[in-house]
């Protein structure tokens, strides 16, 4: 059987395509798949299978129609996938973000009023200038470290330089934060909570 490492060894064996309504299921799947073990993930939804759970917290950010996302696929097969948000309506908001509270209330359950302040805290952070907000960017476990994010996060960066446009985002992990420095964010805050680190992030937009 091929190993996606092998896949990836032929130039252009990954390719992207832009995220259409008919693949919002897709891409709940693959958000999920690639955060299962996450901690950030574990930290609001405990142990167990949080499957189910991870695609109700998150499908909010992938329907939301200021949202764009993009789908990286290997040899024609799902291997993640990028959501990003354009300010001012980065998150959902009005009758969406009462839905995505009602989403979080049933995903998170008894850890939904301690993640309360968490939110709050973020939401802080959250820079209110126009920017492009990368909301998430997924990765399924056996294409992790082959090139698909670095991919997704190099068109992503391509776009908003087009656009002229500065770009956020959070982070929970050291080895995140060195693969977007690599295309030009920088850490701007840290808060670390239940020994999870929250990076917030920020990159200008290079011109011609």
């Amino acid at each position: 059987m091929k190993t996606p490492e092998a896949f990836l060894e032929r130039a252009g064996s990954v390719s992207l395509r832009t995220m259409t309504s008919a693949d919002h299921s897709l891409v709940d799947g693959v958000l999920a798949d690639a955060f299962a073990a996450n901690a950030f993930s574990r930290l609001l939804l405990g142990g167990g299978d949080i499957r189910s759970r991870l695609i109700r917290l998150n499908r909010r950010s992938v329907r939301q129609a200021e949202n764009r996302g993009t789908i990286a696929e290997v040899d024609g097969r799902p291997a993640g996938a990028l959501i990003q948000g354009q300010s001012p309506k980065c998150e959902p908001s009005g009758l969406a973000g009462l839905g995505f509270m009602v989403d979080a209330l049933l995903a998170m359950r008894h850890r939904f009023f301690a993640a309360f302040g968490l939110f709050h805290e973020v939401s802080k952070n959250h820079p209110e200038w126009p920017h492009r907000h990368l909301t998430i960017l997924g990765v399924l476990p056996e294409f992790q470290g082959t090139g698909v994010g670095s991919a997704l996060l190099e068109r992503f960066c391509a776009e908003a330089d087009e656009a002229n446009m500065n770009s956020y985002l959070e982070t929970d992990s050291d080895g995140g934060k060195r693969l977007y420095e690599r295309y030009g964010f920088r850490e701007v805050n840290r808060t670390t909570r239940n020994g999870v680190a929250f990076i917030y992030m920020w990159r200008m937009a290079k011109q011609d």
